[in-house]
Parts: C-alpha cells; sequence; structure tokens
C-alpha cells in the first residue's frame, strides 16, 4: 500500500506518541505515588528525558525526515516510516523494557524516574513527526 510521503510522518507520530503515552502510564503513577522520592524521581525523569530526547530521538526524527523526504518517488509505502534500523530499536526497546519490569530486578524507583522520562521522551518525539507532517503538507 503506497501513501503520500506526508502520511508517513502522521504515521510515526501516532505510533512513538501512542508508545509514549504507553511506557509513561507505567512510570507516572510510581512517580506520583512516591511521597519520600518524589523530588528525585522527578528530577531523574528529567534528566532521562533530556538525554534519550536530545542525543537519541530528536536525531532520529530528524533522520528519518531527511530519508522521506530525499526519496524519489512520489509515494512511499506505508511502513517505510522507519527503515530497518529503527524496526530493530523498537523492538528490542520494547523486549528489554518489558522483560526489565517483570523481572523484579529494579526497584520501583527506577521505573518512576526511568519511565517517565522515557515515555515523555518518545511523546515528544511522537509530536515532532506530527508537526512535520503539518509543515511538509503538500508531500
Amino acid at each position: 500500500m503506497n501513501t503520500k510521503k506526508r502520511n508517513l510522518f502522521i504515521f510515526a507520530g501516532l505510533l512513538w506518541l501512542f508508545a509514549g503515552i504507553m511506557v509513561m502510564n507505567v512510570g507516572i503513577p510510581f512517580l506520583i505515588n512516591d511521597d519520600k522520592m518524589f523530588i528525585f524521581g522527578f528530577l531523574g525523569a528529567i534528566a532521562i528525558f533530556l538525554i534519550f530526547y536530545i542525543m537519541i530521538f530528536s536525531k532520529y526524527v530528524h533522520k528519518h525526515k531527511n530519508r522521506i523526504l530525499n526519496d524519489k518517488r512520489e509515494q512511499m509505502k506505508i511502513w517505510e516510516f522507519f527503515d530497518k534500523s529503527s524496526y530493530i530499536l523498537m523492538f528490542f526497546m520494547m523486549t528489554f523494557g518489558t522483560a526489565l519490569r517483570f523481572s523484579g530486578f529494579l526497584p520501583n524507583f527506577f521505573f518512576e524516574f526511568f519511565y517517565s522520562g522515557l515515555g515523555f521522551a518518545l511523546s515528544l518525539s511522537g509530536v515532532s513527526f506530527l508537526i512535520l507532517a503539518f509543515k511538509y503538507y503538500n508531500f
């Protein structure tokens, strides 16, 4: 199934936004219910957000934007909003994150700050893709 390039940004944005919300749904309840360590969890979430958004996810958004816009085809396959390496990264992040969460190796405090920050970084990346969809409306 082929689609306009603009729609690839929409699909990527919705996927990343959904993933981010799902991850935040794990972390934020831990953060909200931690009376003793809330400030440390909150500051940790900000640090994780900055690390993941600035150093990883914003670069992925830029990489995919350039790849999609520079593609010579008028329309692309619907699944081409990511390249192979991004699908592999997504698979390993989901698998590792789920396994780690249910392993019992880490205390809830870890999920409090890590999942809250990671989820927000994923969500902002999703919003970034959606902004690209509106910016490149004619593509």
